[in-house]
């Protein structure tokens, strides 16, 4: 039992392997708990790779991704490392290896046949701000723009916007041009409002040039953001 009388990560990591889908949420929920409590939990991760992240319960996903939101993702810095950042000089965090596995499962999510687990795991990268866990995912995400169901693709446009905000110059150089082609296509005004945020935050001269563009159709076509 931790020092917050949850069970003790030998015992999380034994409930994870559960076939019992809700054991294993229970014991994820104490290890997120545990977690945002100070409690490292170095072997849990590995445990809800193996057992967690491939599974199809919906609860048990969104454990899983709050579960990421609070896990470490990098290697500790080592002694060497620690006096150069000490002494003012930037030190690269190196990507933990297990993170390759977890971008795996990011990007199946990504191209899942139901749009609902697309526009999910959608919006969860809206909360990531990690440029080594959102480069590989790049191409899935722009080709959520194109997808069918317009949740996929107004969540798209938001998760689009938000590495643009972070990482633009890096991942998402043709950003601007992406969302002005989706923009002039795009029909629902879900979508169109959250890629016409973009563009005004990002690209003033493509944004009123797309206004300029498209005036007669009246503001309510951009929907009630």
């Amino acid at each position: 039992v931790t020092a917050g009388g949850l069970p003790s990560q030998e015992e999380i990591a034994k409930d994870l392997e559960s076939q019992d889908p809700n054991v294993k949420k229970h014991a994820l929920k104490a290890a997120i708990m545990a977690m945002l409590g100070g409690e490292p939990m170095p072997r849990i991760l590995m445990q809800v790779i193996r057992f967690c992240i491939n599974s199809d319960d919906k609860q048990l996903k969104k454990l899983c991704m709050l579960y990421w939101e609070v896990v470490p993702k990098y290697q500790e810095l080592t002694g060497e490392e620690m006096l150069q950042q000490a002494a003012g000089n930037p030190v690269s965090r190196k990507l933990l290896p297990e993170m390759i596995l977890v971008c795996n499962a990011l990007m199946n999510d990504l191209n899942h046949p139901n749009e609902y687990v697309r526009g999910s795991m959608l919006r969860f990268l809206c909360k990531v701000k990690d440029e080594e866990i959102l480069g590989p995912l790049i191409p899935s995400i722009k080709s959520c723009l194109t997808h069918r169901h317009s949740y996929v693709r107004k969540s798209a446009a938001l998760c689009v916007f938000h590495i643009a905000k972070l990482h633009g110059e890096h991942l998402l150089p043709d950003g601007p041009d992406l969302i002005a082609e989706f923009l002039a296509a795009e029909t629902d005004m879900a979508a169109r409002r959250n890629a016409f945020l973009m563009l005004i935050n990002e690209n003033e001269q493509f944004a009123f040039e797309f206004l300029g563009q498209h005036i007669q159709e009246g503001i309510t076509q951009f929907g009630d953001g």
